[in-house]
């Protein structure tokens, strides 16, 4: 049994006193829904760049590959994969998985796929391409088996990333040691992402919008992702969204790069969710997550659009196949412009 909240909210918070504004008699309405629109968008970079500044990252769309080495492909089923490397602006290189559908180009979509966390240090994207561990986690190659281009990259600390000696330790040195940098691994992981962007971006055969997918870690990274690259337009996040507060009194450790400096004192993780503007989301939660609290989950979607899509489930910390099923037909025709049809799912809202 799984309900499934569609464009509503269960909860509902009062406007910024910023938000309200009058128009004389004499303006028109298409002048005041003009002046809102604008005054939107204000808000909207504002908060976009609150979050930027907590991660301590420029504007996403400066972060541009430099060189870029691209393996010959390998053929799977109704796509090839290939392994791309791509280098940051400072230097360091983010080895990714493409996965190119055998379908006529050009691509009118493209999604980059973030693994989940999970401990398995030495997976990453080989995971999310359905190479190894959990298929529950492969949605990387079903969404390029349906078509859809993805790029999948590994994160600090995963897959061909992965830190020597013990790997947990290692990523939380490399967290603690950025903080004494005045930078964040959040920070990094969201750049990454950026490059990713950037890459699908430049490429020839992608003329559609670029969206994004992930589950556990995944999925948080997502969430920071869109809130601060505009460039990404939907976003499907799996079991990777809660609260920092609500981490804390259910005595749950997070992995390091959740542990943003000052994010709690900006407003905790809804602060995030609000500078996601403009851009579809579709989030999917188990009830009995161990390590995401229910409560904290419905705070952050509150947070999100209206239109945020709300699907959850009777279970835990899983992405199971009829909602990964929904939730990637969603995101593939959302991408698309198709507004109907979506495949969500239905049941009975819950509290």
């Amino acid at each position: 049994m799984f309900f499934t909240i569609a464009g509503t909210k269960e909860e509902s918070a009062m406007p910024d006193a910023h938000d309200d504004y009058r128009t004389s008699d004499h303006r028109t309405d298409d002048a005041a829904r003009d002046d809102a629109a604008r005054n939107d968008a204000v808000r909207n970079a504002a908060d976009r760049e609150v979050v930027r500044a907590l991660l301590r990252i420029d504007d996403p769309r400066s972060i541009r590959p430099g060189t870029v080495r691209v393996d010959p492909a390998e053929s799977a089923d109704g796509y090839s994969r290939r392994r791309v490397v791509l280098t940051a602006p400072d230097g360091h290189e983010v080895p990714c998985l493409f996965l190119a559908p055998d379908a006529p180009l050009p691509w009118g979509a493209a999604v980059v796929a973030v693994h989940q966390h999970n401990g398995e240090f030495d997976w990453g994207k080989t995971e999310a391409a359905g190479l190894e561990g959990d298929p529950e986690v492969a949605y990387a190659a079903e969404l390029a088996a349906s078509g859809v281009p993805v790029l999948a990259p590994d994160l600090m600390g995963f897959g061909e990333r992965v830190g020597a000696g013990d790997p947990a330790r290692a990523e939380q040195i490399d967290a603690w040691a950025r903080i004494t940098r005045d930078q964040t691994l959040q920070g990094l992981h969201v750049q990454d992402v950026a490059l990713a962007v950037s890459w699908l971006e430049d490429n020839p055969d992608v003329v559609g919008p670029i969206g994004i997918i992930g589950h556990s870690l995944g999925g948080q990274v997502a969430l920071f992702g869109l809130a601060c690259d505009d460039r990404l337009t939907a976003g499907v996040l799996s079991c990777g969204v809660g609260t920092l507060s609500s981490f804390q009194e259910g005595g749950i450790l997070h992995n390091p790069a959740w542990y943003v400096p000052g994010l709690a004192s900006a407003g905790d993780t809804p602060i995030v969710a609000r500078a996601v503007r403009g851009q579809r989301v579709r989030v999917l939660a188990g009830r009995t997550d161990p390590i995401f609290p229910f409560a904290g989950v419905r705070e952050v979607v509150s947070a999100l659009p209206d239109d945020t899509e709300f699907v959850a489930f009777d279970g835990g910390h899983r992405f199971p196949r009829a909602h990964r099923a929904e939730a990637l037909t969603w995101l593939s025709r959302t991408l698309r412009g198709e507004r109907g049809g979506d495949g969500r799912g239905t049941g009975t809202p819950g509290n």
